[in-house]
């Protein structure tokens, strides 16, 4: 299971978390928990499979989406088929409010945590704030371009980030910023840094 953290609204949290499930290369689950105002999923799947409790789920090709129909909802159920990744796609108020609820039990709990950001220096001043309240090792992904073309004021700003946060960069998809998600394929550059990241975390220490 891998904890995907918005640090920000409309950074691409979600496309990373779909990006994610979709490299793993075998079936996966996407489970998005935010208010249904805010899901970045609402066109993204292939097909529709209804309801089942207070989450809304749909498909495309092996990754289950799972996206809340309500603000407050519960605990997701299991699923049917059978998953062999689960990525939660959270936001920043996850981590500041981890004391609380099945959502914060799971980010204390979980060896994989993806903080994601853009490459602006607030997106890298939010990534540091999301890492300090965080308080252990992330893997910071940052949506824009590739670290060595990141202008110098965000390079600047990027050495207050906590050492224990290990950086890796994410392409920005121009058609995805006008259309969202949609159920097109994802673009071989979002995948390709995805495999990245996923070898990544491989190698991070349990």
């Amino acid at each position: 299971m891998v904890a995907v953290v918005g640090c920000a609204g409309g950074v691409g949290a979600s496309t990373v978390a779909l990006a994610l499930a979709t490299a793993a290369g075998v079936p996966a689950r996407v489970v998005e928990c935010c208010s249904p105002l805010a899901s970045g999923f609402p066109a993204a799947a292939n097909a529709e499979l209804g309801t089942e409790g207070t989450w809304r789920r749909g498909s495309r090709g092996d990754v289950l989406l799972e996206r809340p129909v309500t603000s407050d909802a519960t605990v997701p159920v299991p699923t049917e088929s059978s998953v062999e990744w689960t990525v939660v796609d959270a936001n920043w108020t996850t981590a500041s409010g981890m004391g609380a609820g099945w959502l914060g039990s799971v980010l204390r709990t979980l060896d994989d945590v993806v903080l994601v950001t853009n490459a602006t220096v607030p997106g890298v001043g939010r990534l540091q704030s999301c890492a300090e309240l965080l308080g252990r090792d992330a893997l910071g992904v940052v949506v824009g371009p590739t670290i060595k073309r990141w202008p110098r004021p965000v390079k600047v700003a990027s050495a207050g980030i906590p050492a224990r946060v290990h950086i890796a960069d994410f392409p920005l998809d121009p058609r995805l910023q006008v259309t969202g998600l949609t159920p097109d394929p994802l673009p071989a550059p979002l995948l390709k840094a995805a495999q990245n990241v996923l070898a990544l975390l491989r190698k991070e220490p349990t």
